[in-house]
């Protein structure tokens, strides 16, 4: 049987690749892997499966000598503060988090709450394969443990106060999962006034799960129709998060992070860190020090710890606050973001025009595994632009005098080729866009 896990678990089709055979091997390679009897925290999501592939990961993890506390169906942050807080050795969260309603997956924690580097991961797989599901795979749950207290306790304490967004009028959108009927609740007991959308658990999706600007356009319409000051939407289990501005417009991940870096943080000192596909609007605002990294939340987490940084993020909607949370936290983002208009007293499409524009694109170049096979080689030897400064820790980022930046990154899990660009010039970045992808066509044939 061959595994792999990716940046962020191990997923795929719920019964087709991440069958109840394989989550009994997984969780019982993660109980061994914590170390006898150890203490670990579990949480699911609402899509359908998730229920009984957990229950089926406590049976296995009980029967390799670990403690399990559930904490029912829960986002990933929730999970993560409370295996901090409570102390526990790991955690494992069963969700497909912003993937579709069709897939589920396996999400190691270690003891602060973060995903572990690959080098665990690969010891926990070599584990799983090794292990031996019964006949018969139960699958039962311990009793619920409800953290919804303390999960606001946390929230308030890394805000630096009980009421952080006293005063914001708020919209939310949920969508269904994990967050629902919690998050409203938590953000009311933050401060905020709060309408929310798609607030019950359903075992559906009731919109695109990850949260991206062409997905949003209910929550925008709420935002305007309760004259909020800003809105949210969430993927499955709460890891990421969409901005919306009192107009209704989406917030880039990027400008939100930046809005984190100078309204939170000062704008340094210290370090920042962030994976090579972030916009270079950062390096702009950020008195201190940016370090880039590999794409992905363990090495996030990783170059945050190595580099004693004050504020992470990813493009795709992650914000990472250590020392309080090593991990990527929807709804604590939020609770900054309603924090950060409290204090200004500023509207965020103002805040927003504050900073210097910088423009993406984000295009993919399909093919056969043959053909993808040896591209990224060719390209290195033989794809050399004039000016350019090359950083190949991840793929290979080009970077220019002028501020922009072409990252040519081959997928680890598809036959393709993603081609990256950022420039303060829209002009720029599409110029740029297309030199990428014919340096990848051209070395695909």
């Amino acid at each position: 049987m061959e595994m792999r896990f990716g940046t962020a678990g191990l997923r795929g089709l719920t019964d087709t690749e991440i069958t109840e055979e394989l989550s009994w091997r997984v969780a019982t390679a993660i109980a061994r892997h914590f170390g006898e009897s150890a203490k670990i925290g579990l949480g699911y999501d609402t899509r359908p499966g998730a229920r009984r592939h957990a229950g089926i990961c406590a049976s296995a993890m009980e029967s390799a000598g670990a403690s399990v506390l559930n904490m029912g169906i829960a986002p990933s942050p929730l999970v993560c503060a409370m295996i901090l807080k409570k102390k526990l050795d790991g955690g494992l969260m069963v969700t497909g988090s912003h993937l579709s309603y069709d897939r589920i997956g396996l999400i190691p924690l270690d003891r602060t709450g973060a995903i572990p580097p690959r080098a665990e991961t690969d010891r926990v797989m070599a584990m799983a394969n090794e292990a031996s599901p019964p006949q018969e795979i139960p699958s039962q749950l311990p009793d619920e443990n409800d953290f919804a207290y303390d999960y606001l306790r946390f929230i308030q304490d890394a805000c630096g106060g009980t009421l952080p967004g006293k005063g914001v009028k708020l919209a939310l959108d949920t969508a269904g999962a994990t967050g629902a009927g919690l998050i409203p609740r938590l953000m009311n007991d933050l401060g905020c006034d709060v309408s929310a959308m798609h607030d019950s658990r359903l075992d559906y999706a009731p919109r695109k799960m990850e949260p991206r600007a062409d997905c949003v356009s209910e929550l925008s319409e709420l935002v305007l129709e309760t004259g909020s000051d800003f809105g949210a939407a969430y993927d499955a289990d709460c890891d990421r998060v969409l901005f919306v501005d009192e107009s209704g417009n989406p917030v880039s991940e990027d400008l939100a992070a930046v809005i984190f870096a100078k309204y939170v943080y000062s704008g340094g000192p210290g370090t920042v860190v962030t994976p090579v596909n972030s916009s270079g609007l950062i390096k702009k605002v950020w008195k201190g020090e940016v370090v880039e990294c590999v794409i992905g939340p363990p090495e996030i987490s990783l170059a945050a710890r190595k580099n004693n940084a004050r504020f992470a993020y990813e493009e795709s909607g992650k914000y990472f606050f250590p020392p309080d949370a090593m991990w990527a936290d929807g709804i604590l983002a939020t609770a900054m973001m309603a924090k950060v208009l409290a204090q200004s007293r500023k509207r965020l499409s103002d805040i927003v025009r504050e900073f210097p524009r910088h423009v993406q694109f984000k295009r993919n170049v399909k093919g056969t595994w043959d053909q993808v096979k040896g591209v990224m080689e060719k390209i290195k030897a033989g794809f050399i632009p004039d000016g350019a400064a090359l950083n190949d820790i991840d793929g290979l980022k080009y970077i220019y005098s002028d501020g922009s930046w072409l990252l040519i990154r081959a997928s680890g899990t598809e036959p393709l080729i993603r081609v990256y660009t950022d420039s303060p010039s829209p002009a720029r970045a599409r110029e740029l866009s297309e030199l990428g992808l014919s340096a990848v066509r051209e070395n695909m044939g």
